[in-house]
């Protein structure tokens, strides 16, 4: 038989317990930042996981990685932690939030933990709020892809070649293609601020523009994108000087 006071005690039992904020997931922008990388074959490297997309996918840029994480190129959220991405959607490494860092598994089968290089706070609860609008897109306005930023005038037209190549500089990681069409094998890569020859510049009828370039010492050559586009605008992804 219940008493009132009994009664009395399951009521605000069921109050509390009614009023608890349930646990919520990591929300995906406490993941963008910098990052230090342990656990790679030959010491600790860094990651940049962007907030911003390219082509509808968050950008993962690598500085000093070997083995998998150099390969890395998008990231994305799954469930309460994240997976690293190369090309093609080949999966590079899975990892959860850890007292503090993120721990995973690389391709290869070895260990991999992320720690926070830019005061990211990871595992602590939180609510999760409504995703920010996407920025909004600006009229006449191509823009660097590296402060976001509208480009200059003079970066906004392709290379002028006519005198032979031009040193120009990466805004962005930068695929190397074998050929012009973009489903074309990838040959190489240059990295953020890596300064690079293009030799020559075409509008081709369903690629749009394609510059082709030395891809590596061997004398091969390969071609890379000017421009881009995507929901939140347009994007220019080289300058045309190197300073």
């Amino acid at each position: 038989m219940r008493t009132p006071t009994m009664v009395a005690m399951l009521v605000t039992w069921l109050t509390l317990f009614c009023n608890v904020a349930p646990a919520t997931a990591q929300a995906p922008q406490d993941f963008v930042g910098n990052w230090t990388v342990e656990g790679g074959p030959l010491g600790a490297c860094s990651i940049n996981l962007s907030g911003q997309a390219m082509g509808g996918q968050l950008k993962a840029t690598t500085y000093t990685c070997v083995g998998p994480m150099s390969f890395a190129w998008v990231w994305a959220p799954n469930g309460n932690g994240l997976t690293i991405l190369g090309t093609n959607n080949f999966l590079i490494a899975t990892l959860q939030p850890n007292r503090g860092v993120l721990m995973g598994q690389l391709n290869d089968g070895s260990l991999v933990t992320l720690k926070p290089a830019s005061g990211q706070r990871i595992g602590t609860p939180r609510i999760v709020q409504a995703p920010a609008a996407p920025p909004a897109r600006r009229e006449n306005c191509r823009r660097r892809y590296d402060n976001d930023r509208c480009a200059e005038a003079t970066d906004l037209v392709p290379p002028f070649t006519g005198n032979g190549p031009v040193r120009v500089q990466a805004l962005n990681q930068l695929n190397i293609r074998a050929k012009e069409d973009m489903k074309s094998p990838i040959i190489g890569k240059f990295e953020v601020g890596q300064c690079f020859l293009v030799e020559s510049c075409r509008q081709t009828p369903q690629w749009g523009l394609r510059c082709r370039v030395p891809a590596g010492d061997s004398g091969k050559k390969g071609y890379v994108i000017k421009y881009f586009s995507d929901q939140t605008g347009d994007y220019i992804v080289f300058r045309n000087q190197c300073r």
